[in-house]
């Protein structure tokens, strides 16, 4: 029912010029289209003013189908997601890419002007047999983006700089509720789900001394696209729902392609899960779309082409 996981991660942007200059020119990922987004799409669908429009950019890698949609809204919010939030709130935090060099990408993002959640951390993962360092910066849009380098062999061929999408995480109150929707609902595979170490993740997400997580990920079988990293501590957060969502700033959504957009509405509404919107027919690309509130109410798109 669902086709090969992520099909896009969407965010929206004060200025798409300087978004693309980081995921284009410096994360090297390729442009596949540049399109305007309507006004009656974005009003049925979001519930956003009648004359609000926007533009959207859409990135890939060469490995990997799932889209990084990048979309500027006019008129646009000047508000980011996650500006007031802390790390442990609930909703869509970051993007992670694969990166060769992470002490490098570190000193020359600070050049730059980027700040850091945290610097570059050395560890090893108890859910693979893995060394692997890495740094979490908060990059445009105040996006925090991670990014990883694995230091024991085999290690992966990476042409440039920065290679694949390796996850998407959310910080989740209910790491039940996610395993319902995803592997019993969607039919997704659960490839790991464990409780980590107390204090692991307590550097990395600037967490309080000792405190306790499990990390779950989740992706379709067979898809070589980014899973679905999960999240839950033992210090609890805040919903970020009222702000995740345009035409505020950050990452707002994650969109699944579907085969059969009405069956899926029908299994959707047999498990009491709320259809926030749609079907909308999108202009641009005839594409019918749904809007979902997903576990731990994160927004997510179902389309059919």
């Amino acid at each position: 029912m669902i086709k090969n996981g992520i099909a896009r991660i969407l965010m929206g942007v004060r200025d798409l010029n300087d978004s693309l200059a980081f995921y284009r020119d410096i994360i090297k990922m390729s442009v596949v289209s540049d399109y305007p987004v309507d006004t009656e799409t974005l009003e049925q669908l979001w519930n956003l003013p009648p004359g609000t429009t926007g533009r959207a950019v859409c990135l890939k890698n060469d490995e990997q189908t799932t889209l990084l949609e990048l979309i500027e809204f006019q008129p646009h919010s000047d508000k980011f997601i996650r500006s007031d939030a802390n790390t442990r709130d609930y909703g869509l935090f970051t993007i992670a890419f694969r990166t060769k060099d992470v002490d490098a990408a570190y000193h020359d993002f600070q050049e730059k002007g980027y700040k850091f959640i945290c610097p570059p951390i050395t560890y090893t993962p108890n859910w693979v047999p893995v060394t692997v360092k890495e740094a979490i910066m908060v990059g445009p849009n105040e996006t925090p983006i991670a990014l990883i380098e694995r230091l024991s062999e085999p290690k992966p061929v990476i042409k440039g700089d920065f290679g694949i999408l390796l996850d998407s995480s959310q910080l989740v109150a209910d790491m039940e509720e996610v395993t319902k929707f995803y592997v019993d609902i969607l039919g997704f595979n659960k490839i790991f789900d464990k409780a980590l170490p107390d204090g692991m993740l307590d550097d990395l997400l600037n967490l309080p001394a000792g405190t306790q997580s499990r990390m779950a990920f989740i992706n379709q079988s067979g898809s070589n696209n980014p899973p679905l990293e999960f999240i839950q501590c033992s210090v609890k957060g805040e919903y970020l729902s009222d702000v995740a969502k345009p035409p505020n700033l950050g990452l707002f959504a994650i969109a699944f392609q579907t085969d059969d957009l009405s069956a899926l509405i029908a299994k959707l509404q047999s498990h009491d899960i709320k259809v926030i919107s749609g079907p909308v027919t999108c202009s641009n690309n005839q594409e019918k779309v749904i809007l979902v509130e997903g576990p731990n109410q994160v927004n997510l798109q179902f389309f059919e082409q």
